[in-house]
């Protein structure tokens, strides 16, 4: 199986993909940006880490390739993008700038959901990958009444803010590229936080409107009892609905319409069947907070606000555009395939976790630690010259390997780890390949083994060969993909 190309990994959607992706078996090369603060790997590796908790197991590693989409080539080096070219087959865009506004063209949201878009599409076409999965959103229909069907959006009722309209022309991008064979479009409504455990990484949408109710309902004064008193107005009836969705249902069904090879070129709503109203919202943030008296004013705004009611109308702000206006979504599509997985009904226990889970996150203010990582598997076997490379192979190998050209694939699980080929050329000379290709033989190493054979490499090479592997476990497979950064050092 070849790679999976993989951008947007570090977001909120991405890194539950990621996980899952890698859980099933994908082979999976994510493009990631570096930060000041952490490298694309160290920025992974927060990722899965948080994610092995949370799914009780290890993951596997992908390939780490620093990037940035709204660069030519995606950021790449010429090395990259001829890696890209040998080892892709596939590529699923979830990158996404969540910005609702924009002064002009050349800054966000146009420039990562458009410019961005297009250039991983000239990418795709320049490393000749024609299969394309477009994480778009069910809000690309812009104003359209309803109901939705899943089928290419004209826009002809524009659009509520510039992230709508960009995230439309992304996907008509997608469309309208020639060599793209079949491509195949995700369209999820609003995203929350995971619904079993109330995580999330941003603060938009509902995570926004609980932040300004817990902010609001917290300055009031409390009763004897704890019990706040919120004097609010809302020019709503309470009925509305919202298309809100949790990030781990998103994942999931994603995950099973991208293994599914008859759901290519099609379009999918990842919507609600229930969805949750604007009362359920306040009720049960209201239990939660200990408070009452939330009234629903109708379509009318009270002519006099008090001072709750002006914190209340200030802060609605980006979103006011979708309070009367959240259509019906056709996802007859999405229940063909995924019909035995129902989005989960967010519920009062679940709106708890949401809240629960701000509040311990401070509201998007806690500092995120880095990743400690003793020891970087890729960092301990690019110490490695020809020489120890064939010896560490024999060591793996139980003592011998294959007559030249052969070659094992090397995978580490969990942190630090990610896979490997070690591709004997001739008898005296082997090349290093990040990722797995065509092999013989597949290994499941821990770090530790690799750090142990590694530090025996400096007492010569009988001792490598001779440090014992207890963890090693063995699979005879063919796994293909080339790989970055091969190197090929004749022993001397």
């Amino acid at each position: 199986m070849r790679h999976l190309l993989f951008t947007g990994a570090s977001g909120l959607l991405g890194g539950q993909l990621l996980a899952r992706l890698l859980d099933h078996g994908r082979q999976v090369a994510v493009l990631v940006r570096p930060t000041a603060k952490a490298s694309g790997r160290e920025r992974i590796e927060s990722i899965l880490l948080a994610e092995e908790q949370i799914l009780g197991k290890i993951l596997p590693r992908p390939v780490v390739l620093e990037g940035d989409l709204t660069s030519p080539q995606c950021g790449l080096g010429d090395q990259e993008v001829q890696w890209v070219r040998r080892a892709c087959s596939s590529i699923l865009h979830s990158a996404a700038s969540l910005e609702f506004t924009g002064p002009d063209r050349s800054g966000e949201p146009w420039r990562t959901n458009v410019s961005g878009t297009q250039n991983l599409l000239d990418l795709a076409k320049e490393t000749g990958i024609d299969e394309f999965h477009h994480v778009s959103t069910a809000y690309v229909c812009g104003l359209s009444p309803g109901p939705i069907e899943a089928t290419a959006s004209d826009g002809a009722y524009g659009f509520r803010n510039d992230y709508e309209a960009s995230k439309h022309q992304a996907e008509w991008l997608v469309r309208k590229a020639p060599f793209l064979r079949n491509p195949t479009f995700y369209r999820p409504g609003v995203i929350v936080g995971d619904s079993r455990t109330g995580a999330t990484l941003t603060y938009h949408g509902m995570m926004a409107m609980l932040q300004l109710m817990t902010v609001i309902v917290r300055n009031l004064p409390a009763d004897e009892t704890g019990f706040r008193k919120v004097s609010l107005r809302l020019s709503m009836t309470g009925n509305e609905k919202r298309n809100m969705i949790p990030v781990d249902w998103v994942a999931a069904v994603i995950t099973r319409l991208l293994n599914t090879p008859e759901t290519r070129g099609q379009t999918f709503h990842l919507t609600p069947e229930h969805p949750i109203t604007i009362r359920e919202i306040i009720d049960f943030t209201s239990s939660y907070l200990h408070s009452g008296g939330v009234e629903f004013y109708g379509a009318q705004t009270p002519s006099e606000l008090n001072d709750t009611e002006n914190a209340a109308y200030g802060g609605k702000g980006l979103y006011e555009a979708y309070e009367h206006t959240d259509p019906v979504f056709n996802t007859d599509s999405l229940k063909q395939f995924a019909e035995d997985l129902p989005c989960p009904i967010i519920d009062e226990a679940m709106i708890h976790r949401f809240l629960a889970f701000g509040d311990a996150d401070r509201w998007g203010k806690r500092k995120r630690p880095r990743p400690k990582i003793d020891s970087w598997a890729g960092d301990l076997l690019g110490q490695l010259d020809s020489e120890g490379l064939i010896a560490f192979a024999r060591a793996v190998a139980g003592g011998r390997t294959a007559s030249p050209p052969s070659a094992i694939g090397i995978e580490c699980v969990g942190p630090g780890g990610g896979s490997w080929t070690i591709r004997r050329t001739s008898n005296s000379s082997a090349l290093l390949e990040q990722g797995l290709q065509n092999h013989h033989h597949l290994f499941s190493l821990s770090c530790g083994d690799i750090l142990q054979l590694v530090q025996n490499s400096g007492h010569g090479i009988s001792a490598l060969q001779q440090t014992p592997l207890l963890n090693a476990s063995r699979e005879t497979t063919s796994v293909g993909s080339p790989t970055i950064g091969s190197r090929k050092v004749a022993a001397s």
